[in-house]
């Protein structure tokens, strides 16, 4: 196997190099479109992570427009245009992380490497992704690319490490070509691209099962490993700047503190998967929640006003809790980076810009909806003036 890895390094290099000059030309057309259509700077880069957990920067072509609140430029549908969908769907977007493989930060084949913000919330087996290097194109791009979901993506780039080979490179770079000639899976269901990875799904003590989904409301019921009925979760949007998340437990007996551990838990990592930034619960101050939040990482708001602008009236019998989702959080590289996601047309994430007082969410734990507010927060802050991929 160490021999292949030799083999395939300098596989690698000469592939990188004949593109880079045979493709020479595109570059430089597309270099000229982009400041065309979308303006500086041309290139977005972003610190990713390969083999070892080793940190690079990521090289690939802009591919929205920069974020103006004033225009209305927010989010990644607004700020996509339909030049930049055709670069995602072209592929020509990742032209310039050819140089990243001739430098040794990637490969051709391997696991998409993806934003360092991740790394806290990967599993250990999870983290074996990075037993090789990161590559352009691997087992999860060509089986769905950004329509497969994350716990599956893992599962597949463990998978290629534990069967690499040159077959399984060639077989994989041959799907890719495929797939890239036919522009398919760029987008992820009811997403510009894919959603963000806050942590794994996978639970052995609770089930979600999805009950419907609109462009406003998902709806899950919450059951035990052993089938028995918890209750039920609801992710709704109630404004432009509001999610609220609430779950209705409909047991009758005292809630059990390992159940209601794994359903914070669950509940934030899928806060993660959303353009939040901050998550804020609602609960009983003399409930088990209260603990639990404590533990999950979650500080109490004890200022009334604080609490008010979080849409929460102060009362003795219920408290608020909130938690950066994001807590360390690399800053910018340049003005086109953004720490979220990859504007990857194969499986990575998506561009958003930096969460702030227009878009954060406000995100709600218990049963009281009408709690739910449309201020703003302190805690969020205005985007910043760079640009965002």
């Amino acid at each position: 196997m160490n021999g292949y890895h030799f083999v395939k390094r300098v596989f690698d290099v000469l592939g990188a190099l004949v593109t880079l000059i045979v493709l020479s030309p595109v570059l430089i057309v597309v270099c000229v479109l982009i400041l065309l259509f979308l303006g500086a700077p041309i290139f977005f880069r972003q610190e990713r992570v390969t083999i070892g957990e080793r940190v690079f920067q990521l090289w690939k072509f802009r591919s929205m427009l920069n974020p103006d609140p004033e225009r209305g430029l927010v989010s990644d549908g607004q700020r996509m245009t339909r030049f930049g969908r055709l670069l995602r769907s072209s592929s020509l977007d990742e032209l310039p992380s050819l140089w990243n493989v001739l430098c040794g930060d990637m490969s051709l084949i391997g696991p998409r490497p993806l934003p360092t913000r991740y790394l806290p919330h990967y599993s250990d087996q999870q983290r074996r992704r990075h037993q090789v290097r990161g590559g352009l194109s691997g087992m999860a791009q060509i089986s769905g690319r950004n329509r497969v979901r994350w716990d599956d993506r893992f599962d597949l780039d463990v998978e290629y490490v534990d069967t690499v080979s040159f077959g399984l490179d060639l077989r994989i770079l041959m799907r890719t070509i495929s797939i890239v000639l036919r522009a398919d899976g760029i987008s992820q269901d009811g997403e510009v691209t894919a959603e963000n990875f806050g942590g794994t799904l996978k639970s052995d003590l609770v089930v979600f099962d999805q009950r419907s989904r609109t462009e406003t409301i998902t709806t899950w019921s919450v059951s035990g490993s052993d089938g028995h009925e918890i209750g039920c979760c609801e992710i709704s949007v109630i404004s432009a700047q509001t999610l609220l998340i609430r779950f209705d437990d409909c047991t009758k007996a005292d809630p059990d503190i390992e159940i209601r551990r794994e359903v914070v838990r669950l509940l934030t990592n899928r806060a993660r998967a959303t353009e939040a930034e901050f998550a804020v619960c609602a609960v009983r101050a003399d409930g088990v929640d209260r603990s639990v939040l404590t533990e999950a990482g979650f500080k109490e708001i004890a200022d009334p006003e604080e609490q008010l602008k979080f849409g929460h009236l102060a009362s003795a019998d219920r408290i608020l809790a909130g938690c950066r989702l994001w807590p360390d959080e690399p800053a910018d590289l340049d003005a086109d980076t953004d720490s979220h996601a990859d504007n990857s047309a194969y499986a990575d994430n998506n561009e958003y810009a930096d969460t702030g007082a227009g878009r954060s969410r406000l995100i709600l734990f218990g049963r009281a909806r009408h709690e739910a507010g449309r201020g703003e927060s302190a805690m969020q802050r205005p985007p910043k003036a760079d640009a965002s991929q």
